[in-house]
């Protein structure tokens, strides 16, 4: 099924488009047929009353009277009427004196106008024409089977424009659903390359049309970037794994020297100084191949819906004697019910940096908290400290490898601990960001986006 978004997508305004063209087409077309039409009926009417108008012309005055008395109510359709010079009814079978009609006169003669009967009967269209010796002869018509003809003329051309116009809208919208089903299937294909599965490709119909081509350009451009990515990845493990083990070697062989010598010698303070260097350099490759894992996304089987209270009860019942030895407060105000699909491990790992972090940079007697809430989108866990904060324009550059702020040169550390939290993050689709706790202190926020 077609979602929302899909909606907004060009075949599909195009679509709409050429369908309210189409609509307007027709509306004109039926306009000018409705117009064309109406006008030829009344033209009809005009010519039959300028015809009847034309019989009278040579009569006299007596020979019109005695017409009018033998045309009337002779053809219901037909009125006839004179009036005298003052406007004075002289004889006839409609009520229509001259003033009623104006200054109503076309070019060639006098005009045909249509009026309304005042009895609620059917409208007539009717001539006025003043005769040589001033009186005036209106010749009239009933416009009632007109009047009805438009009507049933306007209903059917509105009936058969708007099936017209549907079938259009519709045809329009039919051929709009195969882009749109491709288009939802890249969408797709996109959302899991941004997930980190960098082996999907654009799904491709073979019609070698301008989404093909798309495609095709989008996937040459993943075979290459998925190339130097793996390149890249299986560069930095390489090196990590095989300098690994001769660095272990390394280790061992200073520590066995440093043990061959005796206390208070400095040449064995010195070996005991590059020992903690070399472990410091393994910690680091450890995290770098750690991060590594995280990042290939490989652990996607082990996502499950877990009872996230749980689980943070148990770490923080892990780490309250460790927050006591540093006399620090651990402050734990944990929300109950809160489920969410994670990976356990990995989310432990994540929060276990990040209190790690927080001891670390907390100075007696300070607080550490870890708070989990439930909101509209899902659930939003917090650690916080009262150390030192991260600076503003540190923020974004925290998550970086190696980066580490200058205020904080003096702590131990590889400066990979937040690189693992954003990776772990990024894996289960959750917003990781940084915030001042007032007074002092930093606040690390995970939520549903």
């Amino acid at each position: 099924m077609l979602s929302s978004a899909s909606w907004r997508t060009t075949p599909f305004r195009l679509a709409l488009q050429f369908g309210a063209a189409y609509v307007l087409g027709v509306a004109i077309l039926l306009g000018l047929v409705y117009a064309q039409t109406a006008g030829f009926l009344s033209q009809r009417v005009d010519r039959i009353l300028q015809a009847e108008a034309n019989q009278f012309r040579p009569a006299t005055a007596e020979t019109i009277l005695r017409r009018l008395k033998e045309e009337a109510h002779r053809d219901p359709l037909n009125y006839l009427a004179l009036y005298s010079a003052s406007g004075q009814k002289v004889a006839g079978d409609i009520d229509l004196p001259p003033p009623e009609f104006g200054p109503s006169r076309s070019a060639g003669g006098p005009a045909a106008r249509e009026f309304p009967r005042r009895d609620g009967r059917p409208p007539v269209r009717a001539l006025a024409q003043t005769l040589p010796w001033g009186e005036t002869l209106v010749v009239a018509r009933d416009t009632g089977q007109l009047v009805d003809l438009r009507q049933t003329l306007i209903v059917a051309l509105f009936v058969s424009g708007s099936i017209i116009a549907a079938f259009g809208l519709a045809s329009g919208l039919l051929l709009s659903l195969e882009p749109l089903r491709r288009i939802q299937a890249m969408r797709l294909a996109s959302e899991r390359i941004v997930g980190g599965d960098l082996g999907v490709r654009l799904p491709v119909s073979g019609r070698r049309d301008e989404l093909d081509a798309i495609a095709a350009i989008v996937n040459t451009m993943m075979d290459e970037v998925e190339r130097l990515v793996v390149h890249a990845q299986t560069a930095g493990e390489s090196i990590a794994h095989e300098l690994r083990t001769p660095l272990t070697r390394l280790r061992a062989t200073l520590e066995h020297a440093s043990e061959s010598l005796s206390e208070g010698d400095p040449n064995r303070e010195k070996l005991e100084v590059c020992v903690a260097e070399t472990y410091g350099v393994l910690a680091r490759f450890r995290a770098l191949l750690r991060i590594a894992a995280v990042e290939a996304t490989r652990r996607n089987a082990e996502i499950a819906e877990l009872d996230l209270s749980a689980l943070l009860d148990q770490v923080a019942e892990l780490y309250d004697p460790l927050v006591a030895e540093r006399e620090l407060r651990f402050v734990v105000d944990i929300a109950r019910g809160v489920t969410a699909r994670v990976d356990r491990d990995l989310f432990v790992e994540a929060i276990a940096n990040l209190l790690d972090n927080a001891l670390k940079f907390t100075p007696p007697p300070g607080a550490v908290g870890l708070s989990l809430r439930s909101s509209g989108a899902g659930f939003v866990l917090e650690v916080s400290d009262t150390g030192a904060g991260i600076p503003e324009a540190d923020r974004p550059l925290v998550i970086k490898r190696f980066y580490r702020g200058q205020a904080h040169h003096s702590v131990p550390g590889h400066g990979l601990g937040l690189s693992l939290v954003a990776a772990v993050a990024h894996l289960h689709g959750l917003e990781l960001s940084f915030a001042d706790n007032a007074p002092t202190g930093a606040r690390v926020k995970i939520a549903v986006r």
